[in-house]
């Protein structure tokens, strides 16, 4: 599935929640970082289970890919809010990210020579 129809569903599933129970329903950019904060909690304890660094809880099963696909839920709540275009965000971070490691690279093979 492409991101662009990611945050469409996104969209559309919170507009109807919002039909449903109200436009207060994650109107503020402090209550969506506040879920953002439990379903990255909710992760973090999902993946200490699957790694064997602590047991699971009886009530509540692990489910990795869910919590995962939790915390981009939020995140995707929290791009719509402020209206960033998280395609071409992500491109950007990309693109950014790439020309760091290029430069780290390239420093890196600058250091090998000064230790030869």
């Amino acid at each position: 599935m492409e991101l662009e129809q990611i945050v469409n569903d996104t969209q559309d599933f919170t507009r109807r929640v919002q039909e449903v129970f109200g436009p207060q329903w994650l109107e503020e950019p402090a209550t969506l970082v506040v879920e953002l904060g439990r379903v990255i909690g909710v992760l973090a304890e999902s993946t200490l289970v699957t790694e064997g660094k602590r047991p699971a809880h009886p009530a509540r099963p692990v489910r990795l890919a869910h919590d995962v696909a939790d915390v981009l839920f939020m995140l995707i709540e929290i791009g719509n809010y402020y209206h960033i275009d998280l395609e071409r965000a992500w491109n950007e971070l990309l693109q950014e990210s790439w020309e760091n490691l290029a430069n780290l690279e390239k420093r890196g093979i600058e250091i090998n020579k000064k230790k030869k």
